[in-house]
């Protein structure tokens, strides 16, 4: 033999693809008319907006950040943050190739799943403790996989998108007077238009959908704490307990305080 090898051997193998790497995270609080400079990282920042509100300038384009809101800045990327009222934000900062399939900006869904996962690497990063780094590493590897999704989501139609936008509202604010002809005209809609959008994408109503989160929340708060009902009616959105204990009792078939296991 020539030692040659075949052509077969010669031909060069795949590298692997570059995985995200954790580089850092944290939690931003900005008080009233407190800007964040235009800057710039070497390396990705992600950032998720929990409260408030802020105007985004990154690179070329403008963005509104509010409850639930993801921008996502690539390395050498200027950027900043103005904003009148404040606001808190949890932010990542990645090492990841410059053209990674992540959107700009996306918003979380109804059930804060990407907020949960930015609460656990600002978490995991500030009080580590045993396997924090293994956690950390897969976390990061959840968020890549909600944002390449919500990449690939870009291209839905203009209705889902807007659904998708009124689920995160509502999950924001569930626990205040939500008016749809306000939430329509919020997402540059007619509320006969968002009506037909929830009807067509979630076979269901938008009001049908409200009381759904406000039912969560309240039958989470009975089954894990020991408020009293008149709190967890205010902290869901229910006008009195009586409202509160006619929706769990059409849900459950039992009384809120017998499902807690102590007299209503």
């Amino acid at each position: 033999m020539d030692g040659s090898g075949s052509p077969q051997d010669a031909q060069p193998q795949p590298q692997p693809q570059p995985q995200p790497r954790l580089l850092g995270a944290g939690i931003h609080v900005a008080p009233p008319r407190r800007d964040f400079p235009l800057h710039s990282h070497g390396s990705w920042e992600l950032v998720y907006y929990v409260s408030g509100r802020a105007r985004c300038p990154v690179g070329e384009e403008w963005y509104d950040a509010t409850p639930g809101t993801v921008l996502l800045t690539p390395p050498q990327t200027p950027h900043a943050e103005y904003t009148t009222g404040g606001y808190t934000n949890r932010h990542v900062q990645v090492a990841a190739p410059a053209g990674w399939p992540w959107p700009r900006v996306c918003f979380d869904d109804g059930d804060r799943s990407m907020g949960r996962v930015f609460d656990g690497l600002a978490r995991e990063v500030a009080q580590p403790v045993v396997d924090s780094g293994e956690l950390a590493r897969l976390l990061l590897a959840e968020l890549d996989i909600l944002l390449r999704r919500a990449a690939a989501r870009a291209d839905l139609p203009t209705g889902e998108r807007i659904v998708a936008e009124a689920e995160r509202i509502v999950e924001a604010r569930f626990a205040s007077c939500i008016r749809i002809s306000d939430l329509a005209d919020e997402l540059g809609v007619s509320p006969s238009t968002l009506r037909a959008y929830f009807a067509k994408y979630r076979r269901t109503s938008l009001r049908a959908h409200l009381h759904g989160v406000r039912l969560r929340h309240a039958l989470g708060h009975l089954r894990n704490s020991t408020l009293t009902l008149q709190a967890i009616a205010d902290l869901t959105g229910y006008d009195s307990v009586s409202h509160l204990s006619r929706h769990v009792k059409a849900a459950t078939g039992t009384s809120p305080g017998r499902l807690r296991g102590r007299p209503g």
